[in-house]
């Protein structure tokens, strides 16, 4: 194996998304998936700590001298710049990857992090993690409020977020006596807070204002 790179574009990954590497050797081989499919091992994080290993899969390739795994990113992956766990991360899982004449193919790969591996040719990030709510707060100062009064509700995430209103806008239930209000999205898409209004009604009452 002379080198491993990703055919996917540089950048971020969430959960669900797909990625291709290509594993490169120094002449065309042949996959025999008869009797299983070889598969590149890779080492992520775990949002909740720890480490992870996920396989990639051998999806395409054979009778070229560049094989294509895929991997497909799980809730939790986490990865500043991907890579394999190991220079033996190449398994052949009952399967063979020989040459034209049937030589077995020779599985070592370039080092982990060095020019030729995959995080040295490509930038992928991993993020499956999902924005988790950090604290809900408010920028209106404390005190009483009448009817007609507007009152801001921050809530402020782990990460930046994007809100699309396009088909809805998000609202945040209150709890405001015999008839709950709903606080609606006003501003803050691109960063960690985004910002709910909420008008005072004739008949609502708290004594400490708070989501139901």
């Amino acid at each position: 194996v002379s080198t491993v790179n990703s055919s996917s574009a540089d950048g971020t990954y969430k959960s669900g998304d797909s990625i291709l590497i290509a594993v490169n050797f120094s002449e065309s081989v042949t996959v025999d998936t008869t009797n299983g499919a070889p598969t590149l091992t890779l080492l992520l994080n775990r949002a909740v700590g720890g480490t992870v290993q996920r396989t990639a899969t051998f999806s395409s390739g054979s009778g070229s001298s560049t094989l294509v795994f895929s991997y497909t990113v799980q809730g939790g992956d986490i990865s500043s710049d991907l890579d394999y766990v190991s220079t033996s991360a190449l398994s052949l899982n009952s399967g063979t990857i020989k040459d034209a004449v049937g030589n077995d193919a020779t599985l070592t790969l370039p080092t982990v992090g060095g020019s030729n591996s995959l995080s040295g040719k490509s930038a992928l990030v991993i993020d499956g993690y999902p924005p988790w709510i950090h604290n809900v707060s408010s920028s209106t100062a404390n005190g009483s409020y009448k009817a007609g009064d507007s009152i801001t509700i921050n809530v402020t995430f782990s990460e930046a977020v994007t809100v699309d209103t396009t088909n809805g806008t998000p609202t945040l239930e209150l709890e405001t006596g015999s008839t709950d209000r709903t606080a609606t999205y006003s501003s803050g898409s691109g960063t960690n807070s985004l910002a709910f209004t909420y008008t005072v009604q004739s008949g609502d009452t708290s004594s400490d204002l708070d989501y139901t």
